[in-house]
């Protein structure tokens, strides 16, 4: 079963899968500026995170990396991988927010995060409340950020069909319709490639909609720049 917003609302259904009270505290507070428009339940160990997802699909799922598999074990950085992998293969449009001491540990689930087609955002817990309200709120918006992390990789990783896009938007100027059409793949699908080129490529739709900037003019200018395309 899958959350849905509540028709006339923004009404949403946020877990929280972390394990220390300190941090859970301040996760809650940050959360509080959605208003009362969430519906919030708290997760402790990875074990209540995999029942309660079976159960409901939540709109935004945020997660610490190191949790404990069950109540009375230790935390594992590596466990939290693993079920974050595991998420993300039954869960593929589910909107994840990661918010934790180690970023650095997924690096090497990068593919991973690129096949996922839900929100996909990473903050450290040393981000300033401002900085995680955004990628919270980026991630519940389907939108990916993973910029902190792909910093750690040489160079710029573009999958072909990504390129392709690109191509077909910047060069021959075509919309998401015809993309996905030339593509073979839904528009929907488009949407997804869309959100995983800004990602790559450092833009943040939001910035580009407050400073009245065209998103797709932005991302070709900057894949001309880092020549992805002539």
């Amino acid at each position: 079963m899958t959350a849905s917003t509540v028709p006339g609302s923004d009404r949403h259904t946020i877990f929280v899968v972390e394990d220390h009270p300190t941090t859970l505290a301040g996760i809650h507070s940050i959360l509080e500026r959605f208003g009362n428009n969430i519906d919030l339940e708290t997760l402790t160990t990875l074990q209540e995170a995999r029942e309660a997802v079976q159960r409901l699909e939540p709109n935004l799922m945020v997660l610490d990396l190191q949790l404990p598999q069950s109540a009375g074990e230790s935390a594992s950085t590596e466990a939290g991988i693993q079920f974050l992998k595991e998420l993300m293969l039954q869960h593929p449009f589910l909107n994840i927010a990661v918010h934790t001491s180690y970023p650095d540990a997924l690096v090497r689930i990068i593919p991973d995060i690129d096949n996922h087609r839900g929100g996909f955002t990473v903050t450290s817990k040393d981000s300033s409340t401002e900085k995680a309200f955004e990628r919270f709120k980026a991630a519940l918006q389907g939108y990916t950020h993973t910029r902190d992390i792909r910093s750690l990789k040489a160079g710029l990783e573009l999958k072909p069909e990504w390129l392709e896009t690109l191509d077909l938007a910047c060069k021959e100027g075509y919309q998401d319709r015809a993309i996905a059409k030339h593509l073979h793949v839904s528009e929907s699908m488009v949407r997804n490639y869309w959100s995983k080129i800004y990602d790559v490529l450092g833009i943040f739709p939001e910035d580009a909609k407050n400073e009245g900037r065209n998103l797709r003019i932005v991302t070709c200018l900057k894949a001309r720049d880092e020549g992805l395309i002539e």
